[in-house]
């Protein structure tokens, strides 16, 4: 079977109304953006719900060469640390998956670290995105989901992971979710402050997902990447590798000086 839809989200725990207390509205074509997302996706799981998710997260744990994959029996985790410890969630990890993911990697060549790591609620760039989309899936709940962490990949092997993912002839019908900011250096008063390679960054990622053309961010030079502190070019390679076209864009903005983007690929003409 075939991937049933891939998604680049971002995840400010701002974004989720118990955080936000009202701020969220400062990021309102982004809020838009994950509403098109949903109403989207709602659309097409009245028809078809993915068996799993595969969630690409920066803010999982992090192996320096490796792929984290995650090979907890289940997650679970809140965002208290945000003052919102009502915003929570929790689902079963697709054992299934799991062992063929593990095979897809050792096959293709793809180094890979696994942790048992249940707890996720250091983790927002996984709960961030769960939490707003979960509303798309009927009665709100959540498919079983495997988070890997693709940072410690060189970004070839992240858009090649997405190629491998993209060539598996999975049984079930899967969906893949990528979780990542773009530069955090957009803004004087952005948390590391400006740097032109920010908006240089962030134009080369929205136009690359646009096109469907990941040569437009593997051919940035490294010193834009690095200055650019993002968080988001790792999955959105992969999400690339996996999709092998152009992705709909919802919303692109930076209203903290961090970029946000939403960016959806359907499988059947949903593009």
């Amino acid at each position: 079977m075939t991937w049933l839809w891939a998604a680049l989200t971002p995840h400010p725990p701002v974004l989720v109304p118990e955080v936000g207390q009202g701020r969220e509205k400062e990021a309102g074509a982004t809020l838009q953006g994950m509403r098109s997302l949903v109403e989207a996706l709602s659309s097409l799981h009245a028809h078809a719900v993915p068996d799993w998710l595969l969630l690409l997260s920066p803010h999982a744990p992090y192996v320096p060469g490796a792929l984290f994959v995650s090979s907890a029996a289940r997650i679970q985790g809140n965002l208290a640390r945000f003052g919102a410890p009502k915003a929570q969630l929790r689902a079963e990890t697709p054992q299934k998956a799991l062992r063929a993911l593990a095979a897809l990697l050792k096959r293709g060549g793809i180094p890979a670290a696994f942790g048992a790591t249940e707890n996720i609620s250091q983790d927002h760039g996984t709960l961030v995105p769960l939490l707003l989309l979960r509303a798309s899936f009927p009665e709100a709940e959540l498919p079983p989901i495997l988070i890997v962490n693709p940072s410690g990949l060189s970004p070839e092997q992240a858009l090649r992971l997405g190629e491998l993912l993209g060539e598996e002839p999975w049984q079930d019908r899967p969906a893949l979710l990528a979780s990542g900011d773009l530069s955090h250096r957009l803004k004087e008063d952005g948390p590391y402050g400006f740097n032109s390679a920010g908006p240089v960054f962030d134009k080369a990622l929205v136009e690359a997902l646009k096109q469907g053309r990941a040569n437009l961010l593997l051919e940035l030079p490294a010193s834009v990447r690095e200055k650019a502190a993002e968080c988001g070019l790792r999955p959105a390679l992969t999400l690339l590798g996996l999709c092998g076209g152009p992705l709909r864009i919802f919303s692109y903005e930076g209203p903290f000086g961090v970029g946000y983007c939403t960016a959806l690929w359907q499988a059947e003409g949903g593009n």
